[in-house]
């Protein structure tokens, strides 16, 4: 998975990204097919192939169009051509990253996937492969920036009513892992609308929010594995009073709950701040919504940390042990580069 990441940031050909790009779904698809914890991660194994290859299919048509009519697709060459756009090219073009982000509508597979796969599989999709798709919509969105402004208010309108309602069902859920993948939907309603909005200051803050939910999303999947490996099961019914057992891993679950909420000093907040800034310029009722998005992501996330660390301690986790120095070094290498992010952005803006 190192090797085709990479591969893919240092390409410079758009049919070799692509190529790369959709390597990177064999690691992830033989880790939940081989290593699931569950019989049902077959059928997840096959909702994250078919999903992403189904969407994928549209881009590779529409990339050896361009390369018919602009003869070549370097990244470099494309920087200042004249691509000739309408609907469907531009649905084509960007309907692989959409799903692969998830766009709410295209993410049915990610629960599954997430649920299913293992506590590795889980921190490598919420940390390196669902941002992959952020990224790939930043190498091609300048290519049809000539019609940004004509069909990006659809689906910045998808992504707010995404975002709404992705946080509404983790509020509904009892299942720690599915809340933190639901969580993930939901964040990504902040880099669709950045990303559409197509402004510099408006991708800086895209970016922020990529690198951080990628950190602290995963940081939380790891918490959650840390968890399931011990109690094997991740209901939060049966996870609740873990502050009493073990107070240093509840240490780390407020950390990382309050770096998903974007609760200051964390770098989501500069992230949503900056998105927030742009959308205010864009259009005040897209603030509202996206005030209310973060209000809900607030409640889910201090839904997941009561849910699981107070309460009354059910006997059969009074075993559980505060962690050993392995764990505590993988919730600290996540961590302590969402914190130095922070630092990287500060300089960056002054």
């Amino acid at each position: 998975m190192a090797f085709f990441l990479f591969l893919s940031f240092s390409s410079s050909d758009l049919i070799l990204f692509y190529v790369i790009f959709e390597s990177t779904l064999i690691p992830i698809f033989l880790l939940i097919l081989g290593w699931g914890y569950q019989p049902e991660r077959i059928s997840a194994s096959l909702y994250l192939l078919f999903y992403t290859l189904f969407a994928s299919l549209p881009l590779l048509l529409a990339l050896l169009y361009l390369y018919t009519d602009l003869g070549t697709l370097n990244f470099h060459l494309l920087h200042n051509a004249e691509v000739s756009c309408n609907f469907l090219l531009f649905i084509s073009l960007i309907m692989a990253f959409l799903v692969k982000m998830p766009v709410y509508f295209g993410h049915l597979w990610l629960p599954k996937a997430h649920v299913e796969a293992p506590v590795a599989g889980s921190i490598i999709l919420a940390g390196l492969l669902l941002k992959l798709g952020g990224y790939g919509l930043i190498r091609v969105l300048p290519l049809v920036f000539s019609v940004l402004s004509t069909y990006s208010h659809w689906l910045m309108g998808l992504g707010l009513y995404g975002g709404l309602i992705a946080s509404l069902i983790c509020l509904r859920q009892s299942d720690a892992k599915s809340l933190v993948a639901y969580s993930s939907v939901a964040h990504m309603a902040f880099v669709l609308l950045g990303l559409f909005m197509a402004r510099a200051v408006r991708w800086l803050g895209v970016v922020v929010i990529i690198v951080a939910h990628g950190l602290c999303s995963s940081g939380l999947f790891a918490l959650v594995g840390r968890v399931y490996n011990r109690l094997g099961r991740r209901s939060m019914l049966l996870m609740r009073g873990s502050i009493v057992l073990s107070p240093l891993l509840s240490l780390w679950w407020f950390l990382f709950s309050i770096s998903n909420m974007a609760a200051p000093p964390t770098p989501n907040l500069a992230g949503e701040i900056l998105i927030f800034l742009a959308s205010m310029n864009w259009l005040f009722l897209t603030a509202v919504i996206l005030g209310v998005s973060s209000f809900l992501a607030a409640g889910y996330n201090l839904y997941l940390f009561s849910g699981t660390q107070h309460g009354n301690v059910i006997q059969e986790v009074n075993s559980v042990s505060d962690g050993e120095y392995r764990e505590h070094l993988l919730f600290f290498l996540h961590l302590f580069p969402l914190l130095l992010s922070l630092v990287v952005l500060i300089n960056l803006l002054c």
